[in-house]
């Protein structure tokens, strides 16, 4: 299903504020004069996680790293 602007708009403004209240440490997210409590980090992250799924942003990507030997 494909959001509308104001649907992507929403989920948008909802994520900055978990992830401001994440990296600060807090408990409670705010957005547009709404309140929300979590109960604990690993909620707002799992909350956080699913925003980024509904909005298309991938939550962790993979890494591709390169290793070099220097033959000795």
């Amino acid at each position: 299903m494909a959001l509308d602007a104001a649907q992507t708009q929403l989920l948008t403004a909802r994520l900055a504020s978990i992830e401001t209240a994440i990296a600060s440490g807090v408990t409670r997210a705010s957005y547009e004069g709404k309140s929300t409590e979590f109960r604990s980090l690993a909620e707002m992250r799992s909350v956080r996680d699913e925003l980024r799924r509904q909005l298309g942003l991938s939550g962790r990507g993979r890494r591709t790293v390169a290793g070099f030997r220097s033959g000795f």
